[in-house]
C-alpha cells in the first residue's frame, strides 16, 4: 500500500468573501466623509465617494468593498480609526 493512497489529497478550503458596509451616523459631514474614503478605498475618485455618501445618507448604509480577509480588516481599521462607522458582513445583503 502506498503512503500517498492512504492520506490523500486535503480539501482546499474556499476563502470566504467579505462585505465592506458604510453606516450612517450624524457626527460627519459629507466633505469629511469623502476625504476620508478617498483616501483609504482603492479606485475612490471623490465622485464615487459623493455617492457612496448619498447612498449612506439615504438609505442607512452601503457596501463600500468586498474583498477577502487580510485586505478588508485593514481597510476596517483604518475606517474605524478615522471615526467612521464600518461593518463587516460575510454575505451580501442585496444579493
Amino acid at each position: 500500500m502506498e503512503i500517498s493512497k492512504l492520506f490523500g489529497k486535503l480539501p482546499r478550503r474556499r476563502r470566504k468573501r467579505m462585505y465592506l458596509y458604510l453606516m450612517d451616523d450624524d457626527y460627519h459631514s459629507f466633505d469629511n466623509v469623502i476625504e476620508i474614503l478617498t483616501s483609504f478605498l482603492p479606485l475612490c475618485n471623490s465622485l464615487r465617494a459623493e455617492q457612496i455618501a448619498m447612498i449612506v445618507h439615504n438609505t442607512g448604509e452601503c457596501s463600500i468593498y468586498s474583498g477577502f480577509a487580510p485586505e478588508i480588516y485593514i481597510l476596517y481599521a483604518g475606517l474605524q480609526k478615522s471615526g467612521l462607522t464600518v461593518q463587516i458582513r460575510e454575505f451580501n445583503k442585496n444579493k
